[in-house]
């Protein structure tokens, strides 16, 4: 049987596709699937596994353990497939097999960013964008999950890590652009992630100030504050309060777009007002 290729996609919910086609797995053998994909390449001795992935157990039961989940691990892909998802170690170490072809999108996630992000973001292509962009998509929840199992913690800080950074990245750039949808986007989706994240507040002010919008740095400026009242029961670092009135100096807070649109929206009150009063007074004027 051919296939044109098998995924794994790890952020967010474990799945297993081939061909497009989500393969159903236990929730166990899932785990174990995202468990060989993330480690090292030529993967790791069976007693390493065993350990690590049946923590709760003693040696030997570990190890009879992982025995069974591998087998069972290989048997539901290739009844449902016909994809030979283990490589063979000669029972010495377990990994997942080169020749499977598997595509896992925490390892491109990771291949995308990291050489892009040792880079200003003021230095950025619109390639090197268009990257970062498409690593942001594949993000759709943190790595494997509701796992909280050590094995893990520590790639997912890692991921985590990358992806603010990205978002970052992302707000500045497109902020020196004057794209305040794109700065707004990817704020939010930082900040729903990392709301205390006072250098991201700090560059989404900063973006919308240089396009003028002292409304939406304002905005941005309170939200800030909210988030350190409620998380941390303290005003914002000082340099936020700095920015913050560097940015406002002179402005009364007033941004000549914000204004324009609430004299328009002013005026077309003003107009609805005048019809209704000119109606009210023709029903006044009229005899009987």
């Amino acid at each position: 049987m051919s296939h044109s290729g098998v995924c794994l996609n790890l952020l967010g919910t474990p799945t297993l596709l081939v061909d497009e086609h989500p393969v159903p797995l236990s929730p166990r053998t899932a785990l174990l699937c995202a468990y060989l994909a993330l480690l090292p390449t030529g993967g790791r001795p069976r007693s390493t596994v065993a350990s690590q992935f049946f923590a709760d157990c003693p040696g030997e039961a570990a190890r009879r353990r992982l025995n069974t989940a591998l087998w069972r691990l290989q048997v539901e892909v290739r009844e449902r497939t016909g994809v030979e998802l283990l490589g063979h170690g000669g029972g010495r170490s377990v990994a997942l097999s080169p020749a499977a072809g598997v595509r896992v999108d925490a390892v491109v996630f990771e291949g995308l960013l990291a050489p892009l992000l040792t880079r200003a973001a003021g230095t950025l292509g619109r390639e090197a964008v268009a990257s970062i962009e498409g690593a942001i998509a594949l993000h759709r929840g943190p790595l494997v999950e509701s796992c909280e199992e050590d094995w893990v913690l520590a790639a997912r800080q890692r991921i985590e890590t990358l992806y603010l950074a990205a978002l970052d990245c992302l707000i500045q750039h497109h902020g020196a652009r004057g794209d305040l949808a794109a700065v707004g986007h990817y704020g939010d989706l930082a900040l729903s992630l990392e709301p205390l994240r006072e250098d991201i507040h700090r560059h989404a002010m900063t973006a919308y100030a240089t396009a003028g919008r002292f409304d939406l740095v304002e905005r941005q400026f309170e939200q800030c504050r909210l988030a350190t009242l409620t998380g941390l029961g303290v005003d914002p670092m000082p340099e936020t309060l700095e920015l913050h009135a560097r940015l406002t100096a002179g402005t009364g807070g007033i941004s000549v777009p914000g204004l324009i649109a609430e004299l328009e929206q002013a005026r077309r009150d003003i107009g609805r007002l005048a019809t209704t009063v000119d109606r009210i007074l023709d029903r006044l004027r009229r005899p009987g």
